[in-house]
This record gives C-alpha cells, structure tokens and sequence, in this order.
C-alpha cells in the first residue's frame, strides 16, 4: 500500500502566526519567556539505536518519560526487564515507522514553532503574570493523543498534525472533519488553550449548564485571540471558511433557535454534547453549520461583555460567571 503527503513547509504555514507576535497592538518582546521546543521524538530514536542513552533519557524528561511510556503508548515502565524490547516493537511498527517518516518531513526543524509558541505564551504571560511558562515537548505516538499535559509540560504528538492532506489520516480512517485541524499551524493555538484551561477549569456534572459550556469555551477562544491578536478567525476556531461566513449570516437566527427552544439551560448532558462535542456540523441548525457552533456564540457573547466592560481584565473575566456576562453583554445579535 502506498502512502504519501503533500505538504507546505511549515516555516510557511506558520507565518500568520509570527506575523501576530510582530505586530502584535501589545509589545511583549520584554516578556521573559523563550519556549523551545525538546524533539523528544528524536532522543527516543536515539535510545533504540543505543540503549545506553536510557538513563540520560530518563533524566532529561523526568516528568514526562513514564507517562508517555505507560499512557500513551502503553509499553510499561521503563525499568521493567523487558522494556527495550517492547519499545523496539513499538517503532519498529509499520505504522510508527510512517508515521517518524511524516514527521521528519514536516517539521525539520523547530524554528517556526519556537517563534508562534514563544509569541502566543509572551502574551499570554503578559495578561496571566502568575502563570507557569511549561516546557514543550515533541513526540510520535502511532497517531493517539494530539496534546497531553503534566504539571509542568506540554507533550505535542507531531503525528496529528501532519496537515489536512496527509493521506495517512484517510487510511486511518480519522474523520474528514477532524482531519480539518490536523495541521501544524494549529499548535500554538491548541497549546495555549489546553494551557489555559488547566489554570481555569468548568466542573464536569449533571448541573453543567449549555449556556456555562458556551461561555466558558467562549472564555477560552477570546483569551486566545488576544495572544494572537492577528491570526486568522478561520484558524483560531477550526472552522472552514465557507462554515465561519455561514455562522456570521445566522448568528441571530442561532441565538433564535436557543431561546425559542429553551436550550440555554438544559443540564442534560446528552443534549449538550450535541451542541459542543465534535461533530462535521451541529445538527439542531443546518449540515453548512460547523461543530460547535454555540461555542461561537459564547464568543461572541464574551465578546460584547469586554466592549461593554473595557476595564476587566482577562484573569477576570475567567473569574466571572456565565449568566453575569451574558447579562452584562446585552447580547442581541
């Protein structure tokens, strides 16, 4: 079976996004923060062809080398007598093998993603001066998890992020709409956001409001446009562009259907999933609606609330509850 990819460099792809940390309305070049991301993929290739780095390995990603090991490709621990071996199974897998091959040709270098991450978590920084700058780490999983978090790093499994033509995601079987965001370019964006929402967390439950998942997400998606104050809106919330233009023409009769409905605050989880859970389009409007569609609307919501209330601040308003900001929003699409 053949496989191939069509790519673009990524020092291209990424160029919107340090494009934004240039100029940015906020200078942040004072920010003490340098991310650079660790190839932990290629220091784990280096273990298989010497196994002597082992204990190196272990040292270097201390908080990060187990867990991927355990949980992500769920080999076991490395101290187990047989681990060498199975780890030499694991990248010796015809689909982990392609999957190393992609990545080397996709992202040669680290260039490019040092400078969009460094610029987004600078802003960041600037707006969260409490928060923890993590460390980055790039890995290859056999195409499982595309992001994972310890406490003090970010984990990117460069193997779903191959880009949106990459054929080995149709082979897979992975869904044309996810494949969607399965590009480099999304990164920064999804780190940033999965950053964030570690420090600023919605308890999961039965008394989880759709209206509270709108407007939390809706939290998420501003604070990340104000660390990427010019990218693109099609990239800042994976919606195709044709899929935006059709959110911004029914934005009022979206917000219709909620109310007349009485959907705001349903707490049935099922019903919610429906709304925000990934999905080709959100069925309660049309098949041209993207997934997560309220989300958007819990942006824009989040959006008229800071026009109105210029003086708070973004670790405020994470503070601030749903049904205070969508009262003080005055939204009316």
């Amino acid at each position: 079976m053949k496989f191939s990819i069509f790519h673009f460099p990524f020092s291209i792809i990424v160029g919107c996004l340090l494009f934004t940390a240039c100029t940015s309305r906020i200078n942040v070049d004072h920010i003490p923060v340098n991310i650079e991301v660790q190839r932990f993929d290629r220091d784990l290739q280096a273990v298989v062809a010497d196994t002597s780095l082992l204990p190196a390995m272990r040292e270097r990603y201390s908080t990060f080398f187990e867990p991927y090991n355990t949980s992500l490709i769920g080999i076991g621990n490395s101290h187990h007598p047989f681990y060498i071996a199975m780890l030499n199974k694991f990248m010796n897998s015809p689909v982990v093998k392609m999957a190393y091959d992609e990545v080397e040709r996709v992202f040669p270098d680290e260039k490019a993603l040092n400078a969009a991450l460094t610029g987004g978590f600078r802003h960041l920084k600037y707006f969260f001066p409490d928060i923890h700058i993590p460390e980055v780490y790039a890995y290859v999983s056999g195409f499982n998890e595309a992001i994972v978090l310890t406490d003090s790093v970010i984990g990117v499994g460069l193997d779903r992020f191959l880009g949106d033509t990459c054929s080995l995601y149709n082979q897979l079987e992975i869904p044309r709409f996810l494949q969607y965001n399965m590009r480099p370019e999304r990164i920064p964006i999804e780190c940033l956001q999965r950053w964030l929402c570690s420090y600023y967390y919605l308890e999961d439950g039965v008394m989880t409001t759709l209206l509270q998942e709108m407007i939390y997400d809706g939290k998420i998606w501003y604070v990340t446009k104000q660390c990427f104050p010019n990218v693109a809106d099609t990239l800042l919330f994976g919606f195709r562009p044709e899929q935006l233009a059709w959110c911004r023409s029914y934005e009022a009769g979206m917000w219709a259907y909620l109310l007349e409905n009485q959907e705001l605050y349903t707490n049935n989880q099922f019903t919610i999933h429906k709304y925000v859970g990934d999905a080709p389009f959100t069925a309660a409007f049309a098949r041209e609606s993207p997934g997560k569609a309220v989300v958007w609307l819990g942006y824009r919501i989040v959006e008229a609330y800071m026009k109105r209330n210029k003086s708070t601040t973004l670790p405020e308003l994470m503070s601030i509850d749903a049904q205070t900001i969508l009262r003080g929003s005055r939204y009316n699409p």
